[in-house]
């Protein structure tokens, strides 16, 4: 049966001379990335494939002191552990169904304490998403701690190797940006370069091993304005039960960690990931387009060439105007021809995922779909979203996130600020799972009106 679901969301948020751009909502504490900021950063000519829940503190100063608050309640009429999530490409998160958070500055620090009740098919789960504390040491140099969410790469509706599908864990970072540098020095023809770190520690409840460490990096590159390149990998490693010293962290680091003995591998130190993506601007020959890819590889190769292997592929192509951007995107999370390898580890049997949820592709591992959006600026005095998904998930049967199934979406979004004070969001979403095995379809059908209120 299709069913309609009414969200709403009233928020409200004390502001202290925060400015904030006419359309766009005062920040709160994120678990996503807003595809209306990342595109205004793409329009500023900054990168923007490395996103993380940290406020970047750009440009402050010592004296400066500012303290916000912010409510969120969501109702809705079923039962949300049913909801069919609408993937990464949305002005909405329905995760949180109740959430009160403050935000405040201090000089170049910063902190975020946020807390949500949150619905899921395992039941309801308290949670403090997004908390964290940050330290801009200098215009380069940030480190923070938290639960930091984050997204790495290119593409608009999800990522192969970090993305928001999962909820933030906890983790300590450090992020460097040298903005472009200087002719003079010997690296110039890096033109720019941005760096992120982080170690952290994944969930308890896990039927592998508990409280294993999950920690990344990610070294992005734009030797010219046109042109994006990035190197990711991520590592999962020890936790209860498996070897937690120092030497198994070097053997991480160093990848030293795929070797066997005979067919015996249980002494391998864990599970990584690796891989590249590229971002191409053709302003040079066709304005305002421009094409994106991301491959991310299981395994490395045999040969000990240093490429990875058993790769999973994202590729997309994108058209950006004055007042609208649009996109269409291809993800392939297969790995290999027979599946059951993407985000799953013959030691950490849970595979590479938090609570259930992939680190990586929203749609998980074993699975190819096709996106299609965009955006409008100026549409009846607000901002327009749409998206079409289509493709097939988990084809290989193994993965917990999705069932075995054809998947076809659809999603319409609206939002408005008033003045800065009153803010209001539609967002009409359809979703259909048909299982390849036969069986009953599942359809979901949601109403959200979220609305929003702001004091200074």
């Amino acid at each position: 049966m299709d069913r309609i679901a009414a969200h709403i969301v009233m928020p409200a948020l004390l502001m202290a001379g925060i400015s904030v751009q006419a359309q766009t909502p005062p920040a709160a504490v994120l678990t996503r990335p807003d595809p209306f900021n990342t595109w205004q950063v793409l329009d500023a000519g900054r990168i923007a494939s490395s996103w993380s829940s940290l406020p970047s503190g750009e440009g402050c100063r010592d004296g400066e002191r500012q303290l916000s608050a912010h409510a969120l309640l969501l109702l809705e009429s079923s039962q949300a552990k049913h909801d069919v999530q609408p993937g990464q490409f949305s002005l909405v998160d329905t995760r949180h169904r109740l959430q009160g958070d403050a935000s405040g500055q201090w000089g170049c620090v910063f902190g975020q304490l946020a807390l949500q009740r949150q619905v899921a098919a395992q039941g309801d789960d308290g949670s403090w998403d997004g908390s964290a504390l940050s330290w801009r040491i200098d215009e380069h140099w940030r480190v923070g701690a938290g639960r930091i969410a984050r997204q790495w790469g290119p593409g608009w509706d999800g990522s192969l190797i970090l993305g928001t599908a999962a909820r933030p864990f906890p983790s300590v970072s450090v992020d460097a940006a040298s903005g472009p540098l200087a002719d003079s020095r010997w690296w110039w023809w890096l033109g720019e370069a941005d760096l992120s770190t982080f170690f952290g520690e994944l969930e308890e409840e896990r039927g592998d091993y508990p409280r294993p460490y999950q920690m990344g990096a990610r070294l992005v590159l734009r030797p010219w304005p046109w042109l994006e390149f990035g190197i990711s990998r991520t590592w999962m490693w020890g936790g209860e039960g498996r070897d937690n010293s120092f030497s198994a962290f070097l053997r991480a680091l160093f990848n030293n960690d795929n070797r066997c003995n005979g067919s015996d591998c249980s002494n391998q130190t864990g599970n990584q990931l690796v891989g590249y993506d590229l971002r191409l601007s053709l302003d040079p020959w066709l304005r305002g387009a421009a094409l994106y890819g991301q491959l991310i590889g299981e395994d490395s190769r045999p040969d000990k060439i240093p490429l990875p292997a058993k790769n999973l592929h994202l590729a997309g192509a994108e058209w950006r105007g004055e007042a609208a951007m649009a996109f269409v995107e291809w993800t392939d999370s297969m790995a290999n021809a027979t599946g059951g390898v993407a985000y799953n580890h013959h030691i950490f049997t849970d595979g590479y995922r938090y609570h259930g949820q992939p680190l990586g592709y929203w749609g998980d591992g074993d699975s190819q779909v096709w996106s299609a959006g965009g955006l409008l600026r100026d549409v009846l005095g607000g901002q327009a979203l749409a998206v079409l998904r289509y493709g097939q998930l988990n084809q290989a049967g193994v993965n917990l996130a999705w069932p075995d199934a054809r998947f076809t979406a659809a999603s319409l979004q609206w939002r408005t600020v008033l003045d800065r004070v009153f803010g209001l969001t539609f967002a009409l979403d359809h979703a259909s799972l048909s299982p390849n095995g036969g069986g009953n379809v599942q359809r979901d059908t949601q109403l959200r009106v979220q609305l929003e209120a702001w004091f200074d």
